[in-house]
């Protein structure tokens, strides 16, 4: 699927989310993690600055951490949760990269391979706050 036909099927929102990054490669434990930045995000992927550099067409780990994503699992019963810890971990591929400024790179990615629960609980809460941003 190309970028231009993801934006397409997505609707993307502009999101601060905390992200942590890493190469997909084995030792998975050895590659080196750092956070970035969220600037937008879409059920099909995230736009995001790191100071790690990525090509494009190269895989990467990426978790997303999102208050409240449990809330919008399929089957969600809990009364009580606690914000903290919630994430959406997928492996994704770098669809664009560029250099954005001192050691920072502002990266495109696609989602390729994502827990299905997961992922129908961003596309919840997307569609959610897409509806709220219509109605206000």
């Amino acid at each position: 699927m190309s970028e231009s036909s993801e934006r397409r099927r997505f609707e993307r929102l502009p999101k601060p989310y905390r992200l942590e990054v890493s190469a997909f490669r084995f030792p998975l434990a050895g590659q080196k993690r750092v956070e970035a930045h969220c600037r937008d995000i879409s059920a099909g992927g995230v736009k995001m600055s790191c100071s790690l550099h990525f090509e494009a067409g190269e895989k990467i780990l990426v978790k997303v951490f999102i208050p409240s994503l449990n809330k919008f699992h399929p089957g969600y019963l809990k009364v009580f949760e606690s914000d903290e810890g919630q994430y959406l971990q997928a492996i994704a591929e770098v669809m664009w990269a560029e250099q954005s400024g001192a050691g920072e790179h502002m990266l495109g990615v696609r989602f390729v391979d994502v827990d299905q629960d997961d992922w129908k609980a961003l596309e919840n809460l997307l569609r959610k706050m897409l509806n709220e941003r219509e109605e206000g």
